[in-house]
């Protein structure tokens, strides 16, 4: 998720590192996720679509687990060919770039202190997994403490191997103004 060895601009490498955060929660916060009204029940029977949601969350845990551990060669197993990444700041990476920010990380002195995460929906449209969700967390980037609010979207495709993560983008939300005293 970071594209660059050196950290030039904290905050747009900070940012790329805290979507792929978002994921560290996961783990223990979609058990408690439900299936919102909207996942795709037809053709599918009510047990496919919760098998679907399962394998998806799967998925997802997949993710959470390479970013706590830096496993890079497991999170490339969930990340599909033709994957594209849209980062807070706009910049686009493909596949290489992406898992190239993961191996980085440790390099970089980025360390994961707190994932705090809700409004989580996983849902499952015919052979789409669409996960979305928000996002805060607290990490340290070389020793600096850092907090970003962000909110991401993931978008999985089915293959026989298991769901393919084919795009993710995240977006910084902006720090609420504090009220006017009047």
């Amino acid at each position: 998720m970071i594209k660059h060895s050196r950290i030039e601009n904290t905050t747009n490498n900070l940012g790329r590192v805290l979507v792929a955060a978002a994921a560290v929660t996961l783990a223990s916060g979609l058990a408690m996720a439900g299936v919102p009204g909207g996942a795709a029940r037809s053709p599918r029977t009510e047990k496919t679509a919760m098998t679907d949601i399962d394998n998806l969350k799967r998925a997802e845990n997949t993710w959470a687990e390479s970013l706590k551990t830096g496993d890079v060669t497991r999170l490339a197993t969930i990340i599909d060919d033709k994957f594209t990444f849209i980062g807070p700041d706009g910049e686009v990476e493909k596949r290489d770039a992406y898992l190239g920010g993961y191996a980085a990380m440790a390099k970089m002195g980025v360390v994961v202190e707190r994932i705090d995460m809700d409004e989580v929906e996983l849902r499952v449209l015919g052979d789409v997994g669409i996960v979305t969700g928000r996002v805060l967390a607290r990490v340290k980037m070389q020793g600096a403490p850092m907090q970003e609010n962000v909110r991401f979207t993931r978008v999985y495709r089915r293959s026989p191997g298991g769901w393919q993560m084919v795009a993710g983008q995240g977006t910084r939300i902006a720090p609420q103004a504090a009220p006017a005293k009047g």
